[in-house]
């Protein structure tokens, strides 16, 4: 996925650029209001694909751009408005332009587009994954839904399936999934109002008290994608806010059950949650159950390992990209360069997106960027460092785990335990590394 930096003073503005960006382009884009801020981005995140900047934001065109030129930095600068500058890698925009046709520009600049003559003429409707539905039925959710057909190469047809107004069962939506349907399509005037609705229902959901067990894990799974785009697609608002704490909550509540990890397991093998949320709620189960074996157990510690389970992928979309744990993982993914360079980035990307969340300690920050092994963030380390904060390290023993675990078709044997603590044993062998897989030993031998 690319990376975007944007310099907009304007919230509005800002707003729309970013939506519309990773609407068009399925990119990540990183908020900046001042040239200051952006630099202190653009000093620690090298392999940025684009920076757009408004030249009104306090000469920030001029700052930011001598600083890459001084730099010799390659990286492409959309300035909207007038700069003086001899940076190579620079394309202007005149500010009386629409921001649609800023869009194409970034699009063109990307190597996406071939440059437009005009403000473009962009699809009137956005694809809306069906898991948005899963939780709706019944449920007027005011406007028109509509299925995309291709009629020949870059032509489509849109047809209506769901009327404004209209109710609708989750049977309904099942046959469309069944039949190989992965997203709807709606008005895109509507998308923000639609993503806030389905955010809403999703909150009044989480908070009810008559969740049952198995109700309970596949909803907090269907709100964790939901989590997920909606950071993608409108970024971290109130909405997003607020949805990221029930989530948390329903997950703790789940901790909590009698039964949760037969519970979890079950609704795991019947292929009912997302693989996002599985690996989370997993790490987060498993880190609960054997950090009582330390003597830095404590409620506060517990809760940084809950928040650290529940983020440290927030950055990934793709759960193809979330699968990838070490270098020699990429050899069985056919994935782009881009695609690449977003996963070797991701534990700084979500250190990155979890500072723009209020009440999120810099601990969990720190373990976020630390939980592939990398103080800086970057990339999947071979030797394993022991400078690392101890929660970092049991993170990392654990994540392991459940992903060997994960990958197990069906109800795990006794030989396929004995497989992955054989993998982790070669691996894990000194400080809390090995601490950490003396109890997750104990923990699975007893369970």
């Amino acid at each position: 996925m690319k990376q975007v930096l944007l310099v907009e003073p304007n919230p509005t503005l800002r707003d729309i650029i970013k939506l519309n960006l990773m609407i068009s382009v399925e990119c990540d884009v990183i908020l900046k209001q001042s040239a200051n801020d952006a630099l202190s981005i653009v000093q620690i995140l090298p392999y940025l694909d684009l920076i757009i900047c408004n030249a009104s934001s306090n000469a920030a065109g001029e700052v930011i751009s001598s600083y890459l030129e001084t730099e010799n930095r390659t990286t492409p600068l959309l300035i909207i408005g007038n700069v003086t500058s001899n940076y190579k890698h620079l394309t202007t925009v005149d500010e009386s332009q629409s921001w649609e046709y800023v869009i194409s520009i970034a699009m063109h600049v990307l190597g996406l587009t071939a440059k437009p003559a005009s403000s473009p003429v962009t699809s009137p409707y956005v694809p809306v994954g069906i898991h948005y539905f899963l939780n709706l039925a019944q449920i007027n959710i005011g406007c028109d839904v509509y299925i995309r057909v291709k009629k020949s190469d870059n032509n489509f047809q849109y047809v209506k399936r769901l009327h404004a107004g209209d109710h609708f069962s989750d049977i309904d939506i099942a046959k469309y999934k069944e039949s190989g349907l992965e997203e709807f399509y709606i008005p895109r005037v509507q998308l923000s109002a639609f993503v806030n609705f389905v955010t809403t229902k999703l909150i009044s959901q989480l908070g009810a008290n008559t969740l049952q067990s198995e109700e309970r894990f596949v909803l907090t799974s269907d709100s964790y994608k939901v989590t997920i785009d909606r950071i993608h697609s409108l970024g971290i608002d109130d909405h997003t806010v607020e949805l990221v704490e029930e989530s948390i909550n329903s997950m703790k509540s789940s901790l909590q059950e009698k039964d949760g990890l037969s519970n979890f397991l079950k609704i795991l093998q019947s292929n009912q949650l997302s693989y996002a949320y599985a690996h989370s709620y997993m790490c987060c189960l498993i880190l609960h159950k054997i950090v009582a074996s330390f003597a830095w157990n404590s409620p506060q510690v517990r809760d940084t390992l809950t928040h650290v389970a529940y983020f440290h992928d927030i950055s990934l979309k793709n759960s193809d990209l979330m699968e990838i744990n070490f270098t020699k993982d990429f050899e069985q993914k056919n994935i782009s360069e881009a695609d690449k360079k977003n996963v070797l980035n991701h534990a700084l990307q979500s250190s990155i997106l979890l500072n723009r969340f209020p009440k999120i300690s810099e601990t969990i920050v720190t373990i976020v960027k630390e939980h592939h092994g990398s103080k800086t963030g970057v990339g999947f380390p071979d030797d394993l460092s022991i400078s690392l904060s101890a929660i970092s390290m049991m993170f990392i023993v654990v994540e392991h785990f459940v992903s060997e675990f994960i990958k197990i078709p069906g109800k795990a044997s006794n030989e396929d335990f004995k497989k992955i603590f054989s993998i982790l044993e070669k691996r894990y062998t000194k400080a809390t590394y090995l601490q950490t897989l003396t109890a997750l030993h104990a923990t699975v031998k007893t369970k």
